[in-house]
């Protein structure tokens, strides 16, 4: 499908029949730009996968995209994390915007080691959807990329931090941004 939307998908140490499955249904809806990188000798992952979305993440999102196919991803990346182990994977789902007020780039950054926790993390993505907007609206100004993580004391996601078009970055506490000090 030539959507003229281009998805990124970047990755390493995947096998080929997992490359396969993401970049088939990410072609359902986007071009694609894909790359392998090189295995990240000092990681203690054995494999990496990023996807960036061209679209944001909100409601039009799922329906552009399709519930089946945001269920085949999420379910290649469960089941990549099962294959893996204690040995490691991370996940990183990229979208460009939330909604049309915020433009800057979210992230879900997953790099849980229990099988469980990941498992759990990656299922409440799509829950997320009402509540990021209602989190953000305290955001600093001018931010470029606003990273959550997934909680595994609490069993939810977290605005973790937030970078600024200037390199400034934030944290978020006690529902509030904080800019960080070096």
């Amino acid at each position: 499908m030539n959507t003229g939307k281009i998805a990124k998908f970047r990755y390493y140490g995947l096998a080929p029949f997992e490359i396969e499955v993401i970049y088939t249904t990410l072609k359902g809806s986007f071009d694609i730009w894909e790359e392998q990188l090189p295995i990240e000798e000092s990681s203690q992952y054995v494999s990496m996968v990023e996807i960036e979305f061209p679209i944001p993440f909100s409601e039009s999102f799922f329906q552009f995209f399709t519930m089946e196919r945001w269920y085949r991803v999420k379910g290649i990346i469960k089941e990549m994390k099962r294959r893996r182990g204690k040995k490691g994977i991370k996940a990183f789902l990229n979208f460009c915007g939330i909604v049309s007020e915020i433009k800057s780039q979210l992230i879900f950054s997953l790099t849980n080691k229990s099988n469980r926790q990941f498992e759990m993390g990656i299922e409440k993505i799509e829950y997320l959807v009402d509540i990021i907007p209602l989190q953000l609206g305290a955001l600093p100004p001018n931010i470029k990329e606003i990273i959550y993580s997934y909680d595994e004391v609490n069993y939810r996601w977290r605005p973790y931090a937030a970078i600024d078009n200037g390199g400034l970055d934030y944290f978020f506490k006690n529902n509030e941004w904080k800019e960080n000090e070096h």
